[in-house]
């Protein structure tokens, strides 16, 4: 692939900068000791309004062009964006650095050159990146209802052409930490992401890392990351998205986090493949928190079956953890529209609480053996697809469900027990709540080896406490 002529600046050095410039950038930052390293799980996990209310100490400010003196003293004096490179290398804890947005000027494109982002800031002084509408002399104002957007993909962006191969536009290196990110309104961007973590040249573990305030339509992903890049504490909060090819965020390791307040639509978005939705999706990690999320739509059609054979799985997810997961906490969030799950946890180690489904394949599919509890929970309404039986709750594991709702129409269950070769039957109690079955509707199906507990249980309207042990058959 031909080197463009960023890369060819990057190679043979820095964006050159004035003394000048450099001169506000060092004066920008507050010198102070480097703190230490804390994880957020030493202790409670912190309040998330504190970390979005943090503001930088002074700034330096960013235009797409620049203008005047291009020192970034004001917004007559603004960078151009292309030095932004430049300013974050030089940049000190405590510094703002933020971009400015002129309707009359357009957005700025994206894919023309990449901003690497290898600055950390401090411990109490982070490091700030923040876009928004320009407003005063040296001021950024809230956009939440300004259509524009701020950055948008240099090329037509469609489904067809969304860009497997395109490079994200801010790529994290080496580690940078201490960072405050907020304000980035976006159409278009590759499945490479907007933001993505790198691990190759990670040098140690991103941390303390705010993400808030993204609005984003027609992405391949937001945020991405390398496998090889670790995380750990991490806020993404506030943010909202709608058409979304392979996913709002996807982390290879991430611990000791939280996401808060995000509205995700995936406005089924298909395009077939490999190219499957996981609206958000952590390989491995601890400690993780999922609280206030809206996850729609996200279905992923198989192709066409070849003469003679099934039709073939139907994806799509809301939030999936993988197996090397564990500690997850998921609390009020809703998924609706999921071609397969709408919360594929696979971690040892989940609390559901407060939460509901709806036209997902399966609410909720709990597969580890652990202390896994949901409470106070609502899944109604799973679909079966292709051959495919839905279901509010699919097991693997043990699990416990607790004052919770399962409805559960035609040729779907209620609760399914799925054995896996070589593995102990899954083990499932549920205590109160109600079943409600509807035609063909069942309050169970397993596949082998299983066990499901019911402790007055409302089935449609009768208290039920019953025990059902199923074994494989043929053993």
């Amino acid at each position: 692939m031909p080197c463009s002529d960023h890369c060819k600046r990057q190679r043979a050095g820095p964006f050159p900068i004035s003394r000048r410039q450099a001169l506000l950038l060092s004066l920008a930052g507050l010198a102070g000791a480097w703190g230490p390293r804390r994880s957020w799980a030493e202790g409670a996990l912190p309040d998330p309004s504190a970390l979005i209310a943090a503001k930088p100490k002074s700034v330096v400010l960013f235009t797409a062009s620049g203008a005047g003196r291009n020192d970034g003293s004001d917004w007559s004096n603004a960078m151009p964006i292309e030095q932004l490179s430049a300013a974050l290398r030089a940049a000190q804890p405590g510094t703002g650095l933020l971009i400015g947005f002129d309707p009359a000027n357009g957005p700025v494109s994206i894919g023309k050159e990449q901003v690497r982002i290898n600055v950390s800031g401090s411990d109490g002084d982070p490091i700030f990146l923040q876009a928004g509408a320009i407003t005063g002399a040296s001021g950024i104002a809230a956009t939440a209802d300004t259509p524009e957007a701020f950055f948008q993909s240099a090329k037509p962006w469609s489904l067809e052409s969304f860009g497997r191969r395109a490079s994200s536009y801010f790529a994290l290196v080496d580690g940078a930490s201490h960072l405050r990110i907020s304000g980035f309104r976006i159409d278009g961007t590759s499945a490479d992401g907007f933001f993505k973590f790198r691990g190759k040249d990670a040098a140690g573990t991103y941390q303390d890392i705010v993400l808030t305030g993204i609005e984003a339509r027609n992405v391949g992903r937001v945020i991405e990351s390398e496998r090889g890049a670790r995380l750990q504490n991490v806020l993404i909060a506030d943010c909202r998205a709608v058409g979304i090819v392979r996913g709002f965020a996807r982390f290879r390791h991430l611990s000791d986090s939280m996401f808060s307040n995000l509205d995700l639509d995936a406005a089924k978005m298909d395009a077939g493949g490999e190219d499957v939705c996981q609206l958000i999706a952590v390989t491995a990690g601890e400690n993780l928190l999922f609280e206030n999320i809206v996850l729609r739509n996200a279905i992923n059609q198989p192709p066409p079956p070849k003469e003679g054979k099934q039709p073939g799985y139907v994806q799509g997810d809301g939030i999936v953890c993988e197996r090397e997961t564990r500690n997850v906490t998921v609390r009020n969030c809703r998924a609706s529209g999921m071609g397969d799950g709408g919360f594929d946890l696979k971690t040892t180690n989940v609390t559901m609480e407060d939460c509901s489904t709806e036209s997902c394949k399966f609410g909720a599919r709990i597969w580890a053996r652990g202390e896994n509890v949901i409470r106070r929970c609502d899944f109604r309404d799973p679909v079966s697809r292709n051959d495919t039986q839905g279901a509010c709750i699919q097991a693997g594991g043990t699990l416990q469900i607790i004052d919770s709702r399962l409805h559960a129409g035609p040729g779907t269950v209620a609760i399914s027990l799925s054995h896996k070769k070589n593995k102990e039957g899954p083990a499932v109690v549920m205590r109160g709540g109600a079943i409600t079955l509807e035609g063909s509707g069942a309050i169970v199906h397993a596949n082998g080896d299983g066990v499901l507990e019911l402790h007055e249980v409302m089935v449609n309207g009768v208290a039920t406490t019953k025990r059902l042990v199923f074994e494989k058959k043929n053993k």
